[in-house]
């Protein structure tokens, strides 16, 4: 992958960094707005359904940047956008959806299928092992 390429793709997940990063301060900011409202039952249940929600997307934000922070260090280490099992590149367009894909299309395919298998080995309900 060029430089170039590689720069832009940093960019981008810097940027989509500082937006995750706004987005849980500002999540976290009303949050405690909300526990301070908290008056009636009502309030209060309408209330514990919207912590939930945030609760799962404050999850999916931590996992996410995760995800980030992991590829930035890759694209440090020179290592972002290569098949960890092959050694071929990994096509831009999957980087872009999967910062922290590494593997390319044809190993991830290959792995799991290999887990799919696995997973399915041993006695089914329908292989006439008899209990």
């Amino acid at each position: 992958m060029n430089p170039k390429t590689v720069s832009q793709l940093k960019s981008e997940l810097l940027a989509k960094k500082k937006t995750i990063l706004n987005l849980q301060a500002l999540n976290k900011h009303t949050a405690q707005e909300e526990e301070q409202s908290m008056k009636d039952v009502i309030d209060r249940s309408d209330v514990e359904g919207e912590w939930f929600t945030k609760e799962r997307m404050s999850h999916h934000w931590k996992v996410e940047l995760a995800q980030i922070n992991t590829s930035l260090q890759r694209i440090e280490a020179g290592t972002f956008g290569i098949c960890q099992e092959c050694d071929a590149g990994i096509p831009v367009k999957r980087l872009r959806v999967r910062p922290d894909a590494t593997l390319c299309l044809d190993c991830q395919e290959i792995f799991e299928k290999e887990s799919g298998s696995i997973r399915l080995s041993g006695p089914t309900p329908s292989s006439g092992v008899i209990h």
